[in-house]
């Protein structure tokens, strides 16, 4: 379906608010946002990308296109952000919403509470309901159009191997969850030994196997090591196969090396970066 000429964009800004914040373990924070705009939000993506627009300190948001409707394309809105002040501008980050609840106009959004904690960890660990904030997200009046989107495995896809560090853990849910009868093996790298206990229990019913690998040395490292393992034990196995790497970039652009120099196409093999060493990814 292509989009409505009166949605000139795959996505829309939706002003939302803080309707209730969970710790679900010492590093993951739920945050329940919810609004009557969100009734138009798509559920389409088990791995979909949105943009948080953090609030300035002063719980404004300045505006740069996002308040208008409909909402211009990025390369408008975004360009009009960058030109702001950096101390005049709001912090964005991408994240992967954990439940989106349409009819109730609510969506789930796990935070990952990074030490140090950066602008997203230290909103989300002093967010209070009734708080205002923007997002950025697909819009159901737009039609279907995929974007912000990468897990799509083929039809008939006969094995799955998820790999990604806390970041990667709210799309790892969703996908083993709405795939339950698949043979899946999934691949986390976990700092915290209480946070592992939450990614263990991902998918219980599922046909899922979860390993959990500690972080050991720099962020990856271990995942990469992990990874290279699992080649040598189902390296004949890669027909049918789809596998989904996400975490940090690095990180990810030498996993998907490592599956593809072991026989997987291109086109079997989704990655993305999350977040880099050293800092955020912004755009």
């Amino acid at each position: 379906m292509n989009a409505a000429p009166s949605r000139p964009w795959e996505y829309s800004a939706f002003r939302v608010r803080v309707d209730r914040t969970a710790r679900l373990s010492p590093g993951f924070v739920r945050i329940t946002l919810a609004g009557d705009a969100l009734r138009n939000f798509a559920p389409w993506g088990l791995d979909q990308r949105i943009k948080l627009v953090l609030p300035m300190r002063d719980g404004t948001t300045p505006e740069f296109g996002l308040q208008t409707d409909p909402t211009p394309h990025p390369r408008e809105w975004y360009a009009r952000w960058k030109a702001l002040p950096e101390d005049e501008r709001n912090v964005l980050r991408t994240y992967t919403p954990s439940a989106i609840r349409s009819d109730a106009g609510e969506i789930d959004v796990d935070v990952f509470v990074h030490e140090p904690a950066g602008p997203a960890s230290t909103w989300a660990m002093t967010c209070a309901p009734g708080d205002e904030l923007t997002i950025t997200g697909p819009d159901a009046r737009a039609g279907w159009t995929g974007y912000g989107i990468h897990f799509v495995p083929p039809h008939g896809c006969e094995r799955l191997l998820l790999i990604g560090d806390e970041s990667a853990l709210p799309a790892v849910r969703n996908i083993v969850r709405a795939m339950p009868t698949t043979a899946t093996d999934a691949l986390l790298e976990i700092a915290d030994p209480d946070d592992a206990v939450l990614a263990a229990s991902v998918a219980p019913e599922s046909r899922a196997r979860i390993r959990v690998v500690e972080r050991d040395g720099m962020p990856g490292e271990s995942l990469e090591k992990a990874a290279r393992a699992w080649l040598r034990a189902h390296g004949g196995m890669l027909a049918g196969a789809y596998a989904w790497i996400a975490g940090e970039a690095s990180t990810t652009t030498r996993i998907r090396g490592l599956l593809t120099a072991a026989g997987m196409t291109k086109e079997q093999v989704a990655f993305l970066g999350y977040w880099k060493s050293g800092g955020p990814l912004v755009g």
